[in-house]
C-alpha cells in the first residue's frame, strides 16, 4: 500500500485488495481518513473485471485506466487517449496566453 497526502493505492490480487480495503474502511477514520468508495477506482487486467465489479460493488472498475496523481495507469489506448486530451487542453491553453 502506497499513501501521497490523502490518495492511497494497493497492488496484488483481489482478495488480499479486498482485505485491504475492508481495513482502510474500518480503521481510516480513527486516523481522520475517509476513504470514499463514489471516488475510488480499481484498475484491473480486463480478464479480471467481472470478478472484480462483484467483489468491490460500490467503487469504479476499469479495465481500460484512469488518471492518477496527475498520470495515467492503464491500457496502451487508454494512455494514449489521457495524452492526447492533456496535449489538446495544453495547446488551447498556450493558444489563449499567446492571444494575450
Amino acid at each position: 500500500q502506497i499513501f501521497y497526502a490523502d490518495d492511497a493505492a494497493s497492488a496484488g490480487k483481489l482478495e488480499n485488495i479486498k482485505k485491504w480495503w475492508s481495513s482502510l474502511q474500518n480503521d481510516g477514520p480513527i486516523y481522520g481518513y475517509h476513504p470514499k468508495p463514489s471516488k475510488t477506482w480499481l484498475i484491473v487486467k480486463p480478464e479480471f473485471h467481472d470478478a472484480a465489479s462483484k467483489l468491490f460493488p460500490d467503487i469504479n472498475v476499469t479495465a481500460e485506466g484512469h488518471r492518477y496523481l496527475g498520470s495515467y495507469i492503464g491500457s496502451e489506448e487508454g494512455k494514449a487517449n489521457f495524452v492526447n486530451k492533456e496535449v489538446d487542453e495544453w495547446i488551447k491553453d498556450i493558444t489563449g496566453l499567446a492571444e494575450i
